[in-house]
């Protein structure tokens, strides 16, 4: 082999290490790392950071016999070190993917940097306070919505587009999406409860956040994002698709490298600071993970985050996008559990059964 083409050969071998992760160790399984580098993150051992490499490695064991469906990313974070990362069916760690409903969870802290700024007043304030003005065919109650309602998904707004499949015609994403105003059309839905008081689900209500920050920064919720959240984080590749009017889908919009999404994740683990400056205050994140709505389970949910159950010292914190879109932050471990999938018509797992492993794979009994 000649000098240069033995140099070729080296800057090769380094540009595929900072793609691909740092399996170093030939007799290391699959997607469990060693201490170098892998794109913007430090790459350590799980062993190095307190975690059992054969829980992970039996997780990945049960995607690869099609378990968990159509799995095509999980990466573990410790204590700020890539730890796990494996993909499958042909993605990468450089493909962008549609998360979905983790957009939700994003945008919530948009709206938190907004609130701290002065931008917006604070959360009681009545959401159509914040918005241009609509007429509205059914206007009656509406102003008793507040900001704290549409963040929480209490706002009594009548809506089910849990019991049909997002690719059906009687889903009533359909119909918001076929809307010439997104805003107008979810304030225009008939009440089934007092704001405040019952928990739905309802993504036509996480587009109202970005019509809030629109109008209150005169710009969109993605020229914002890029600024003050992607920008800081490092994250320099992503997606943000637009409603019919020309706001940042908010709902389910965002397409984003599962790298990134594990930077949210450690994000929200540190309280809101990157590289030693508060990117999101912190004073929102705890806000945003106490849970407004209990479930029977014992899981919960915050300002647009959910939350599993309470281990003692806290609880699990989730973005979940519809199809296996998960980041999973767990302040008492210091960890971050990512995937991302194609699970579209069922199968797969919920984020608490990625937060279980995360909790065994340390050794830690899992909450009850």
């Amino acid at each position: 082999m000649s000098p240069r083409t033995r140099l070729v050969a080296v800057i090769a071998g380094l540009l595929l290490l900072g793609q691909a992760g740092c399996d170093r160790s030939p007799t290391a399984p699959p997607g469990v790392l060693d201490e170098g580098r892998a794109g913007r993150w430090v790459t350590a051992s799980p062993e190095s950071r307190g975690l059992d490499a054969a829980v992970l490695s039996a997780l990945a064991s049960e995607i690869d016999a099609g378990l968990h469906g159509e799995i095509t990313s999980l990466l573990v974070v410790r204590h700020g070190r890539l730890v796990y990362e494996r993909y499958w069916n042909e993605a990468g760690p450089a493909d962008l993917h549609v998360v979905n409903s983790v957009t939700k969870s994003v945008t919530s802290l948009l709206i938190g940097m907004a609130v701290h700024d002065g931008t917006l007043p604070h959360t009681d304030v009545p959401v159509l306070d914040l918005l241009a003005p609509r007429e509205l065919s059914d206007p009656e109650g509406k102003e008793r919505i507040t900001l704290a309602h549409v963040l929480t998904m209490r706002t009594g707004l009548a809506w089910d587009e849990w019991s049909t499949n997002y690719a059906e015609a009687a889903n009533p994403v359909a119909s918001l999406v076929r809307s010439d105003d997104w805003p107008r059309f979810t304030l225009d839905l008939p009440f089934d409860a007092e704001p405040g008081t019952r928990f739905t689900y309802n993504s036509g209500v996480s587009v109202l956040m970005s019509a809030v920050l629109d109008r209150a920064l005169g710009r969109t919720a993605e020229s914002f994002a890029v600024e003050r959240l992607f920008t800081p984080l490092g994250i320099e590749q992503w997606r943000w698709t637009r409603t019919s009017g020309g706001l940042s889908n908010a709902g389910w919009g965002l397409s984003l490298r599962p790298r990134d999404m594990a930077a949210i994740g450690q994000l929200i683990l540190q309280e809101g600071v990157w590289d030693r400056s508060p990117v999101v205050p912190a004073e929102w994140i705890e806000a945003s993970t106490v849970a407004a709505t209990r479930f029977t389970d014992g899981t919960g949910y915050g300002y647009q985050w959910w939350l599993g159950r309470d281990d003692g010292a806290g609880r699990a914190i989730a973005a979940w996008g519809y199809g296996g879109q998960f980041i999973v932050a767990v302040p008492s471990l210091d960890l971050v559990i990512v995937t991302t999938a194609e699970n579209f018509f069922g199968g797969g797992f919920d984020p608490w059964i990625l937060a279980d492993r995360g909790y065994r794979a340390a050794g830690v009994a899992p909450p009850l």
